[in-house]
């Protein structure tokens, strides 16, 4: 079912000086920046950042998400749950996630909306102190 990988989620201490080391050192392609998130593109894989004021590992945002097509999430999710898998958190973002915790405690996510779709919901949503890039 999982067919690639959706976004990969980074939690950072400082926005400001994240934003400029994905862009300036690692050469990502800036997609937007707000005060606490920017969105990149490395290739065509989606990285987030996400700042944290507290930067305490069991409140880590970090977490790899997998794609999976719309017509078969539903199933797939439902599927997941019989196996009484641990949620990390709920999803409060555009689109339908399920946020799960591996045997070892890793974070992922299972998504099906695309980048494109998060920049319309951000463009509406995000607030005034967003700026985009694409």
């Amino acid at each position: 079912m999982i067919d690639g990988i959706n976004h990969i989620t980074i939690s950072v201490r400082n926005i400001e000086a994240a934003f400029l080391f994905y862009k300036n050192i690692l050469g990502l392609k800036p997609v937007m920046k707000s005060s606490r998130s920017a969105y990149f593109l490395a290739g065509k894989t989606w990285i987030a950042l996400d700042q944290k004021d507290q930067f305490i590992s069991s409140e880590n945002y970090s977490h790899i998400c997998f794609n999976v097509k719309k017509r078969k999430y539903k199933t797939f999710i439902e599927s997941i749950k019989k196996n009484k898998i641990n949620e990390w958190q709920k999803n409060e973002t555009e689109g339908d996630s399920l946020y799960i915790l591996d045997d070892s405690g890793n974070k992922l996510e299972i998504h099906f909306s695309a980048l494109k779709d998060r920049v319309k919901y951000g463009k509406k949503h995000f607030g005034s102190d967003v700026q985009w890039y694409i």
